[in-house]
């Protein structure tokens, strides 16, 4: 998947979360607005504990807790239902709104970031226009969004129904614009540190990417960037299944397989996450005891009572 690179950069290195702790309410949010991506977001989600390697296999099937479009699932770090394109922009902003609201009722100790992640398909849908203007408008420096830029849609290149200038109109709606090779990682931990700096607006990070990367015939030939490949089997599409694992270093015969360097990064991770977690619990435990009024209404706003001024 085009994406995998910012998804990979995003989870092993800048979003903060606690495995052990998913509905903490200091974590940073990701949202994903095309659904049909959920097998990048189940990777990167078993690699932190949240899902097993038996729940990758079962993707897509009767009863299976990875269905092909996630539904919100904060226990296994799924935080919006996806559908409709271009609903996770406008989660995403609300979600923002929301961090906004909080940190300024009750301190910036409880400030995190909202990521998104967003396709051509869901960047040219009505909703996504009147989400994105509102969060240029709010100055809503705590959102960002990917947008996984391929050229291609569900039938057919993006070519033959748009020709927007999407950085041109994000940054006329105040956004933070950033274009970058949206599969080099090291352009992408660049973009999002920079994003993380930013104090003003919220960041767009349009990366160019390759729809089906890595994808081949069964002759060897390269099947990259077809609108084919978009919702169905790699067998179904004109590529070959077989021959695309084996170019992308994998063994046919037993496929899920995690690297040693891919577990190590998220291990490494994971150590990081403590230290990041206990010193952002420590603050809150801190407040709480020195603002008890306060503590008590964030407690009453997070259990959804009614009784708090």
């Amino acid at each position: 998947m085009g994406g995998a690179d910012f998804i990979n950069v995003l989870y092993s290195e800048f979003l903060v979360y606690d495995p052990a702790d998913p509905k903490w309410i200091n974590r940073d949010r990701f949202f994903l607005d095309p659904g049909h991506m959920s097998p990048m977001l189940y990777s990167v989600l078993a690699m932190s504990g949240f899902y097993t390697m038996d729940d990758l296999k079962s993707f897509r099937q009767w009863g299976s807790i990875t269905p092909g479009h996630p539904e919100v699932d904060v226990m296994h770090g799924i935080e919006n239902t996806s559908g409709p394109l271009g609903q996770g922009h406008t989660m995403a902003v609300g979600a923002a709104i929301a961090e906004r609201f909080m940190a300024a009722r009750f301190g910036e100790w409880c400030s995190h970031k909202i990521y998104a992640f967003i396709s051509d398909g869901g960047i040219q849908e009505e909703i996504s226009q009147g989400a994105g203007r509102l969060a240029g408008f709010l100055g809503l420096h705590n959102l960002i969004m990917f947008y996984d830029s391929n050229d291609v849609q569900l039938s057919t290149d993006t070519d033959a129904v748009t020709d927007e200038d999407t950085a041109a109109k994000y940054r006329s709606w105040n956004w933070n614009v950033v274009e970058i090779d949206g599969t080099d990682p090291v352009a992408i931990r660049d973009a999002l540190a920079l994003a993380n700096r930013e104090t003003e607006r919220p960041t767009l990070i349009i990366g160019k990417t390759i729809m089906g990367r890595g994808c081949v015939t069964v002759t060897g030939e390269k099947f990259e960037g077809k609108y084919s490949t978009h919702g169905q089997p790699l067998s179904k599409s004109g590529a070959s299944y077989e021959k695309t694992i084996e170019n992308l270093g994998g063994n046919v015969e037993n496929p899920f397989v995690i690297f040693p360097e891919t577990s190590g990064l998220y291990a490494r991770r994971a150590e990081e996450l403590k230290a990041i977690v206990a010193e952002r619990k420590s603050a809150q435990a801190a407040w709480e005891k020195e603002n008890p009024e306060l503590a008590r209404e964030l407690h009453d706003f997070l259990c959804r009572k009614t009784s708090c001024a």
